[in-house]
């Protein structure tokens, strides 16, 4: 479940088992596999196994309320070989207001939201009822085919990319010195990344330092240089036009508003 505020992006990953993402408030934009897909209020997307997603959520100002299942490729592989390659019906809305109402999904996810808030003692055997039964109905009704192809070429290149990515960020590494380490030109480079994951490399390079900064203010007492610094961004200005242009705020006045006990002296 997905309530908390300021909302967390989800970076470029994947699964070897399937993904639902559904929306009771607040829209959702996903990029499964270069391509993208905007989850509305009462909507639901799938994602099949294997496939590249990020995820990003778009709140109301009131908050917002979303479901993230994600199935365990290997348990259910041992259930069943072919669950983990399943070929869903992924990267279209569906639900209200849809071509595909979807409506027992939608009732599903609903059901879920609400044992995931039950404080009963019977929540988890309740909670395991619907997780099994969302995915039969998934594999009945939302199965395009058994014979998608395991990870591509590119996808294999993207998901090395990305882990060396996410180990080097901090260090103040350059798009340039990335694609020279995986033997690409600069050009090439981002036009394979932005077709693989919907986004450029220097955003998804900026995301993740932008997460991360999010963890140092919140959690750490770091200073704003220190934070710029520990997260490879070249200078104190550099995170807050990043961090203003994706928030909407400083850091200064994000640590202010969402920190409890921030003092003057995290504030340098």
């Amino acid at each position: 479940m997905h309530t908390e505020m300021p909302a967390q992006d989800v970076p470029l990953h994947w699964h070897l088992g399937s993904e639902l993402i559904y929306s009771r408030h607040g829209r959702v934009d996903a990029f499964i596999d270069g391509e993208q897909v905007t989850v509305d209020d009462g909507q639901v997307c799938l994602i099949s196994p294997k496939s590249l997603r990020s995820i990003h959520p778009r709140p109301y100002q009131d908050g917002q309320c979303s479901l993230s299942v994600t199935s365990d490729g290997e348990y259910l592989s041992r259930l069943n070989t072919g669950l983990s390659n399943r070929h869903l019906f992924q990267g279209v809305p569906l639900g209200r207001g849809c071509k595909h109402t979807a409506d027992k999904l939608v009732d599903l996810c609903e059901r879920m939201i609400d044992c995931v808030f039950d404080a009963s003692g019977m929540r988890l055997i309740r909670m395991n009822m619907l997780l099994f039964e969302m995915l039969c109905h998934i594999d009945d009704a939302w199965t395009i085919d058994d014979s998608k192809e395991s990870v591509t070429s590119s996808t294999g290149d993207i998901q090395r990319i990305t882990d060396y990515m996410s180990a080097h960020f901090a260090s103040g590494i350059t798009i340039a010195e990335i694609a020279q380490q995986f033997g690409y030109s600069r050009e090439y480079f981002s036009r394979m990344f932005k077709r693989c994951s919907g986004v450029t490399p220097d955003q998804y390079l900026t995301e993740i330092r932008l997460q991360s900064s999010v963890d140092d203010l919140l959690n750490g007492d770091f200073t704003i240089a220190q934070v710029a610094e520990r997260n490879g961004f070249s200078h104190p200005r550099s995170l807050a036009r990043a961090f203003a242009a994706r928030f909407g705020m400083t850091p200064v006045v994000f640590r202010r508003h969402y920190r409890v006990g921030s003092g003057d002296a995290g504030e340098r």
